[in-house]
């Protein structure tokens, strides 16, 4: 399959940081934390189909390539932000936010526990920085399920199989979130969540993504009958998902089943986008400026807060046209790090012959 039926989810790409840039900007009412959600899935599901597709050619997956290719892609830009962030911090800009203990925490990655336990303000962490959280779920994920993946696929079980194994593991996690709401009586208000923020809470969201990734990927030359047939009647019915979701907000199912219903819900979309790059949706995803947001979103994603945080304190402006200048300065970063520092080391990470990469 051609790189073009993967240019809708750019456009996906792109949405995905819009909703949770809106929310940031100020615009609550519209669900930023659904953006983190789509981020999660796709993630899962283009990683997934890497490996899926380098053990189909090569009977096996380069372990080491893969977490090379991973540090190419996400270290550089981070560390880059990070530093730039806290030397502006040093000097008042905005203000001195960090320490010590906050960045390490970036730094080997266990941040979104440090906030758990100290909150946000107590994580001391450079101005803008806090949206790491994900950044810090997808991490452990993928230090952690390239290996099971590896060991599942080795033993050559039947795609239904694989596909049930990873369901499990999606279901193991609702029971998890049940365990800490009914159970543990975690919190269903405050700052942040562990239903919402920890990574054994919310490991599923990208497992979802790996879900379809194996069951039923057109990417991968999948094509059930019974979902091509009706997967536009498919994808409708997870949209209505989709708005069950946001429409229900009672507090125990916002912090349980909301994610499950979420990942039910965004694997029909997915799967028709990818399978009908002609389809009318699909195209507009792909429009080139969508195209060229989605490419530059890791960027987008690591700078938007600091840049929200920097428009709130230094100018007095309107909310909409303090957004407008955070998002325009954002994407002018986004595209100067992209040419200069994330494609240089995306060929670093390839080596001879690699995978081309499409990592979100």
């Amino acid at each position: 399959m051609t790189n073009s039926y993967l240019q809708p989810l750019d456009g996906i790409r792109a949405l995905a940081f819009l909703l949770v840039f809106a929310s940031h900007a100020g615009y609550v009412s519209l669900p930023g934390g659904f953006g983190v959600t789509v981020f999660f899935f796709l993630s899962g599901y283009l990683i997934t189909s890497l490996l899926r597709k380098e053990f189909e050619q090569r009977g096996t997956i380069s372990l080491a390539g893969f977490y090379r290719r991973r540090a190419c892609r996400i270290l550089p830009p981070l560390y880059c932000v990070l530093a730039a962030v806290t030397l502006l911090n040093a000097v008042g800009i905005p203000a001195h936010e960090a320490s010590p203990g906050g960045l390490a925490s970036i730094f080997f990655y266990y941040f979104n526990y440090r906030v758990l336990f100290l909150g946000i303000a107590g994580a001391h962490v450079p101005t803008g920085m806090g949206v790491l959280w994900s950044l810090m779920v997808e991490e452990h994920f993928y230090l952690l399920f390239p290996l099971a993946y590896l060991w599942m696929v080795r033993r050559r079980p039947t795609p239904r199989r694989q596909a049930l194994w990873l369901l499990a593991a999606c279901l193991l996690a609702l029971l998890w979130r049940l365990v800490l709401v009914y159970v543990g009586h975690s919190g269903l208000t405050g700052e942040v969540l562990w239903t919402y923020c920890a990574s054994d809470a919310r490991f599923d969201s990208i497992l979802w993504g790996s879900l379809l990734a194996v069951a039923a990927n057109p990417w991968c030359g999948d094509r059930p009958g019974w979902i091509e047939r009706h997967k536009g009647l498919y994808a409708l019915a997870g949209l209505a998902l989709l708005t069950v979701s946001f429409v229900l907000r009672e507090p125990h199912f916002r912090e349980t089943a909301r994610y499950t219903l979420q990942g039910l819900a965004l694997a029909p979309v997915f799967y028709f986008l990818v399978a009908a790059p002609t389809s009318k949706a699909a195209r507009l995803l792909a429009s080139a400026p969508l195209r060229t947001l989605g490419s530059i979103s890791y960027t987008l994603y690591l700078v938007h807060f600091f840049l929200l945080d920097l428009m709130a304190r230094s100018t007095p402006s309107s909310r909409a046209l303090r957004a407008l200048a955070a998002l325009a300065a954002a994407v002018v970063l986004g595209l100067a790090m992209r040419r200069c520092i994330e494609q240089p080391f995306r060929r670093l990470g390839r080596g001879n012959g690699a995978q081309r990469e499409v990592l979100p």
